[in-house]
């Protein structure tokens, strides 16, 4: 295959998965509209501060999915088709198991969760009417999170986009009726939330059925090796999923100590703004993967960084239009929320502070996606999780300095531009032990 022809077949794979991963993050703020225009702060903050609950069940999923797929990929590229049939077997069983752990875990957890992210008065009765529904529909969630990645790197990205897009439609139009129409408040926003992700499931579940209808009933039964393999490479998706999430938290502890609810509900809104940005952004890094883990499979490691450069070019293409985009509209997204005044001037401010760190999300996610596709996970272990512990370091910091709140707002972008250096770095390190590895 040409140059051309190879990165033409390379961005048919992609762009799926960036538009799956948009319309991911736009699922995750259509609660939020339908929540702030007709409940009001108390139910935006009430999300916003759930939401990390919300956000480990589609991490586990993604986590697992991720991990077993991955492996998938590798696998087909060397031609071994019966270790495919098992770690496919095995990914299967292991979301089932997850999806029993997290549901009985959560709903037993979740009151203190909640107080201890910072949950009071309305703010924790919103949560906990919204999070409840949640939790029972775990099965929907960690199986529609986790099965994407697997069409994904079965070659059939589009369908993958479409599943989503089936989820997100439902979603939107049961938001508008169950919220907007019969008033069902937070149950409501739960609810279709939870049918949504469970259309997407089911569509996954049933073309999964149809295209490996040949796979042996034994391959159902977990190997050992199999689970080993993809709790080693799904701990890197499930922090990277899940890392955005435990900033928010920390964000918003640091708004609640420094500017109370309001400072919570303008957050609130610039997340909805951020998440959306992020995932867009590592759908140019999980959307390059499978392509990256082929490559890397069949022994063609210059097409490995070819491919890298290419989303490195992309992602940060992606990242000064979005930057160009959330200063325009700094004022306009609040208020599609249905924020108040207050909140709505305190949300733009901060949206022009946050866009100095989208290059930053670019450059990390593009790598981290490059080192679990070549299987330098422990590279991609320090910048998923040193994420949060940095945030953390900052969030302590900076307010101390005597910046208070305005240091919880510039603690975002700090981060995202000191972990992409670390990124960086950290890639420079891999190609030098990856030439030592070859000369070897």
């Amino acid at each position: 295959m040409t140059d051309r022809g190879m990165i033409g077949a390379y961005l048919r794979s992609m762009l799926p998965a960036v538009l799956a991963f948009a319309f991911s993050g736009v699922y995750a703020i259509v609660d939020g509209f339908f929540v702030g225009r007709y409940i009001g702060d108390s139910g935006l903050a009430g999300i916003n501060i759930a939401y990390p609950m919300t956000a480990l069940l589609q991490a586990v999923g993604t986590g697992v999915g991720m991990g077993g797929s991955i492996h998938m990929s590798i696998s087909l590229g060397r031609g071994e088709r019966e270790s495919h049939q098992r770690l496919l077997g095995t990914t299967l069983v292991m979301l089932l198991g997850m999806s029993v752990l997290l549901t009985v875990g959560l709903w037993f957890a979740h009151p203190t969760l909640l107080r201890l992210f910072g949950a009071t008065g309305a703010v924790y009765d919103r949560g906990q009417e919204y999070i409840q529904v949640i939790i029972l529909g775990t099965f929907f969630q960690v199986f529609s999170t986790g099965l994407a990645p697997v069409f994904r790197n079965l070659g059939r990205s589009l369908f993958a986009m479409a599943a989503m897009m089936a989820g997100f439609v439902t979603n939107i139009v049961l938001d508008a009726t169950m919220i907007g129409v019969l008033g069902w408040g937070m149950y409501g926003a739960a609810l279709a939330t939870i049918i949504g992700q469970g259309v997407t499931a089911v569509l996954c579940l049933g073309m999964l059925v149809k295209v490996e209808r040949g796979v042996p009933l034994r391959a159902l039964r977990p190997a050992l090796w199999a689970v080993r393999r993809i709790l080693t490479t799904g701990v890197s998706p499930f922090g990277l999923t899940m890392s955005p999430n435990l900033v928010i938290m920390f964000v918003n502890l640091g708004a609640v100590r420094y500017g109370g609810e309001l400072a919570v509900a303008a957050y609130a809104v610039v997340s909805y703004v951020a998440v959306v940005i992020q995932l867009i952004l590592q759908g140019v890094g999980d959307g390059s993967q499978p392509t990256m883990s082929r490559f890397f499979g069949e022994g063609r490691e210059a097409d490995v960084r070819l491919i890298c450069k290419l989303a490195y070019c992309i992602a940060l293409g992606a990242s000064a239009a979005f930057a160009l985009i959330t200063v325009l509209g700094q004022t306009w997204f609040p208020t599609i929320f249905g924020a108040s005044a207050d909140a709505i001037g305190l949300a733009a401010r901060v949206l022009c502070l946050i866009v100095a760190g989208y290059p930053g999300i670019a450059v990390i996610r593009v790598t981290i996606a490059y080192f679990y596709s070549i299987g330098f996970d422990r590279y991609a272990y320090v910048l998923v999780y040193g994420e949060p512990l940095l945030m953390v370091v900052l969030l302590l910091a900076l307010p101390l300095l005597g910046l208070g709140l305005d240091g919880v707002w510039l603690a975002i972008p700090c981060e995202q531009l000191l972990m992409a250096c670390a990124a960086l770095l950290l890639r420079r390190m891999a190609h030098r032990s990856a030439a030592r590895r070859a000369k070897a």
